[in-house]
C-alpha cells in the first residue's frame, strides 16, 4: 500500500478525541481518501474500523497506545506507541517504481507532553522506530483550538510540524546506491513537513457523533526533489461515525 498508516491513524485519532468524556469505550468506522506522494501511484480510498478506550492512565485510539505517567491541571506526560508509514512499490503503475525495494512499516515508541487550556491544546512528542525498518526518529508538535458553535456542532482547526531524521527520510523517500537501474542514488538530510486542517464533529445524540476531517500536508523540499516523488503536498479527507458505549 502506498498510503501512510500513520496518516490514517492520525485522522481517526482526531475524531476519537471528540468522544464523550463520560464514555471509556467507543467504536468508529471511517472512509478516508489519502493521496500518495510516490510517482505514478494512485490515491487510496479506504474504510477503516477502530476501537477506542480511555482510562485513567491508558488510552487506546485505534492503533495507538498512550500511557500517562504524570498529569496535573491540563498538563500530561506520557509514553506512546504508534505505527508509521509504509510503501508497497508494486502499487505503482511505473515500472521503475515497481522495481524499488519495499518500504516496510515502522513502529514508533517515545514520549509525549501535552497541555490543554482555554487557548487550545498543544502537544509535542519524540519517538524512534523500534522495528529497525526506517530506523530513525521523528519529532512532532501540533496545536488545535476547538470551537463549539452549537450544542451539537464543534469545529477544531489545527496546525502541526513534523521533523524526520535523515535515516527515516532516506528510508522512505531516498534511493539507495544500487537500488535502481533507472534512478540515480538520492540521499536526504533531516526533513521538515507541515500540516494544517480542520475537524468538524456533529453530535447526533449522547452515544453517536459524525466527524469530517480535511488535512493538508506540505512536504519538505528535499522530499519533493526525490526522483521517486512527484508532488510537494498531500491532502487527506475523511468521514467517520463514532458510537460511545
Amino acid at each position: 500500500m502506498t498510503n501512510s498508516l500513520r496518516v490514517l491513524v492520525t485522522a481517526l485519532i482526531f475524531t476519537a478525541s471528540a468522544a464523550n468524556a463520560e464514555s471509556r469505550w467507543s467504536v468508529a468506522g471511517g472512509v478516508i481518501s489519502v493521496e500518495s506522494p510516490y510517482a505514478d501511484t494512485d490515491n487510496k480510498t479506504l474504510g477503516l474500523p477502530m476501537i477506542n478506550y480511555t482510562g485513567e492512565r491508558l488510552t487506546l485510539k485505534g492503533y495507538m497506545l498512550d500511557y500517562k505517567l504524570l498529569g496535573d491541571e491540563g498538563l500530561n506526560w506520557s509514553v506512546i506507541l504508534e505505527p508509521g508509514q509504509f510503501f508497497d512499490s508494486t502499487d505503482s503503475d511505473n515500472v521503475a517504481i515497481k522495481a524499488l525495494n519495499e518500504r516496510k512499516m515502522s513502529l514508533y515508541a517515545g514520549t509525549k507532553v501535552s497541555y490543554a487550556a482555554s487557548f487550545g491544546r498543544v502537544s509535542a512528542s519524540v519517538s524512534h522506530d523500534i522495528l529497525g525498518n526506517g530506523d530513525g526518529a521523528k519529532f512532532k508538535t501540533d496545536y488545535s483550538y476547538p470551537v463549539k458553535l452549537t450544542k451539537e456542532l464543534m469545529l477544531a482547526p489545527f496546525v502541526g510540524v513534523e521533523i524526520n531524521s535523515s535515516q527515516l527520510s532516506n528510508y522512505y523517500y531516498g534511493v539507495a546506491e544500487g537500488e535502481s537501474s533507472t534512478f540515480d542514488a538520492y540521499e536526504l538530510s533531516s526533513t521538515v513537513n507541515y500540516n494544517i486542517g480542520l475537524l468538524a464533529t456533529y453530535k447526533i445524540n449522547k452515544n453517536l457523533n459524525v466527524n469530517a476531517l480535511v488535512k493538508y500536508h506540505q512536504l519538505d523540499a528535499d522530499i519533493e526533489d526525490s526522483p521517486i516523488i512527484d508532488t510537494d503536498n498531500l491532502t487527506t479527507a475523511m468521514m467517520s461515525i463514532t458510537y460511545h458505549f
